[in-house]
């Protein structure tokens, strides 16, 4: 159903699933069930109470807080009431926050623990308009309670005119870019945006849900909230589509308890980033190893779905053999694996970054798991999804629904539809340069389609190297190369008017800790262990392997191996994972010199 803006939205759904369960958040450590119906109200008080402070159209509303019920209730309420929901990352620095709060003139700010408040106090004076809203207690904000009591009813004919009349093409959300080249922008997205990309993200739900078989028909998918709501990825696929589609999630507390959470709950569908799904297999690859999965069982349940795979793909019809020997890896080892995404597991997804190939392979193979890639960023996070139907190794998918992708003659990916992005606030120079005149948007990044019209990423427009020789090289497609092997955590190739490609690699602590306890590695802490001869042996393999796979000038000649991986508290990458390479070339300049002192 097409609707003018999102608070016709809440509407319609909390008329169809008032009952339902919207949320379930942690309440003195029980899961406390919220209705539509119930989040509707919330949400009602919140704009009221906006409105009684004195909110004008327009006005931003920022907020900071974790996977709270503050943030759906906050940023629904903000949108209704006329404003513009903005969100900041619970990981960013006071002075990063001040950035976002100066910049789009934020007239308030929520945030949901005494670690937020901090931040936001340090920066108050910078900011004198602004109104604090807090989940804790402190004489100088107004409690998150006594806000939501603030609201007159007498203003709610004037409100709800307001809320149901928002335009389509009206800035409801500004998201702020993760700042990989300097201070981040805010892109503005209006209703149209996020409607726009519910239908579409409602269209991938509906193959994943047909190709389901649930025990109830009416049952609805139930999903968990972990990755943060300012991301434009949950903000949209998360909290929005959820409303559209009327599913339920659980709002996780602690990132830190994700993996007890998914054995508690048992989530039907599961997005999250490549991180994350490497974690997981590299648990799977211990239990193995450890003996809690029998190997010889494993290796041989592997070998019995590849068979069946390749023999599914050729649209052929399994032997009775065959298929008794899948039934039987069923039971002892694929159900196994899948178990660590809980019991109801259907359909996992994944964006952000490529997973490496043979993380996606395991799972395919040793769970009958196919995890999805996706594609989109800010501008357009609706761009290309993998389905159960259409998937191909290394691809993000074909284009969404209403999405129109061409490839430009410099390789450059070009978008267009409904679900883009209206603009960066109060930069008109930079939303020119992404926004062509007859409508594309630019996104930066390279990468091709294929005849069946499965688009592949290969790199990035800004980020191309040029070497002394004039050639011009791609580095994330050599560094998501490397990054296949999951003990990498982080690369950076650099090259720039060099004769030749170097890179700066960082190693996953918690896999390489497991690979030091299996192979029996003795070591004192993480930074003796990344110079251990065992892990150097398998650093210069991989690059070894990478370099045989491109062209001679492509090739990694030198690298330094760091004894640390890159944070976001050091500003080495964003809160996504994507590296700053800026902030890492200067960092580690000398490290990088030292490769060409010869």
């Amino acid at each position: 159903m097409q609707y003018q803006n999102i608070y016709q939205m809440l509407c319609a759904t909390t008329e169809k699933f008032a009952e339902q369960a919207a949320y379930f958040h942690k309440v003195d450590d029980n899961w406390q069930k919220v209705t539509w119906q119930e989040l509707k109200e919330l949400a009602d008080n919140f704009a009221l109470a906006l409105l009684e402070k004195g909110l004008k159209p327009g006005d931003t509303v920022s907020i900071l807080a974790g996977n709270d019920l503050a943030w759906p209730v906050a940023d629904i309420g903000t949108i209704a009431a006329g404003g513009i929901g903005v969100g900041l990352y619970p990981s960013s620095s006071p002075e990063q926050c001040a950035y976002i709060l100066k910049h789009s003139n934020s007239k308030f700010v929520v945030v949901d623990s005494n670690e937020q408040l901090q931040k936001i106090l340090q920066i108050r004076e910078q900011i004198p308009q602004l109104t604090i809203i807090s989940k804790v207690s402190h004489p100088d904000v107004i409690s998150w309670e006594d806000f939501l009591r603030q609201g007159s009813s007498d203003m709610w004919d004037t409100y709800q005119d307001v809320a149901n009349n928002r335009s389509y093409e009206d800035t409801v959300v500004i998201v702020y870019t993760s700042g990989t080249t300097g201070h981040p922008k805010g892109a503005c997205l209006s209703n149209r945006y996020i409607i726009s990309s519910c239908i579409a993200l409602d269209k991938v739900f509906e193959v994943v849900r047909s190709d389901t078989l649930l025990d109830n028909e009416e049952e609805l998918f139930v999903s968990l909230s972990f990755l943060p709501f300012c991301h434009v990825a949950e903000r949209i696929s998360g909290m929005y589509a959820r409303m559209y589609s009327g599913f339920s999630a659980y709002l996780i507390d602690n990132i830190a308890k994700l993996f007890s959470y998914i054995e508690e709950l048992s989530p039907h569908i599961f997005g999250g980033l490549p991180r994350f799904y490497e974690k997981i297999y590299a648990k799977i690859l211990n239990d193995v190893e450890q003996g809690k999965i029998n190997k010889d069982d494993f290796d041989k349940a592997i070998a019995i779905n590849k068979k069946v795979v390749d023999l599914r793909n050729d649209n052929q019809t399994l032997a009775a053999n065959l298929y008794k020997d899948w039934k039987w890896a069923e039971a002892n080892i694929y159900s196994k694996v899948r178990s660590n995404f809980g019991s109801r597991i259907v359909s996992c997804s994944s964006g952000a970054a490529p997973i490496p190939k043979e993380v996606l392979d395991f799972f395919l193979y040793a769970s009958n798991l196919n995890i999805l890639e996706a594609y989109g960023l800010t501008e357009f996070v609706c761009c290309a999804f993998s389905t159960p139907r259409a998937h191909r190794a290394n691809s993000v998918g074909k284009p969404m629904y209403g999405c129109e992708i061409k490839i430009a003659e410099d390789g450059e990916i070009l978008l267009k539809g409904p679900q883009m992005f209206s603009g960066y606030y109060n930069d008109e120079k930079a939303t020119k340069e992404v926004i062509s005149e007859d409508g594309w948007l630019h996104t930066g990044d390279i990468g091709k389609l294929d005849e069946d019209s499965f688009l592949y990423i290969t790199g990035r427009k800004k980020e191309f190297i040029k070497t002394s020789t004039g050639k011009k090289i791609a580095p994330l497609y050599i560094e998501n190369l490397c990054k296949r092997n999951h003990l990498l955590s982080n690369i950076m190739v650099y090259g720039d008017n060099k004769k030749y490609l170097t890179a700066i690699i960082t190693l996953n602590e918690l896999e390489l800790k497991s690979y030091a306890q299996i192979h029996n590695i003795v070591f004192d802490n993480y930074s003796d262990l990344t110079k251990k001869p065992q892990i150097q042996e398998i650093v210069a393999k991989v690059i070894s392997e990478v370099n045989e796979q491109i062209s001679r000038t492509e090739q990694i000649k030198k690298y330094t191996i760091l004894d640390k991986d890159f944070t976001i508290e050091g500003d080495e990458i964003t809160p996504t994972g994507k590296v700053k390479r800026r902030i890492i070339n200067k960092k580690y300049h000398d490290v990088i010199e030292s490769m060409y002192s010869d």
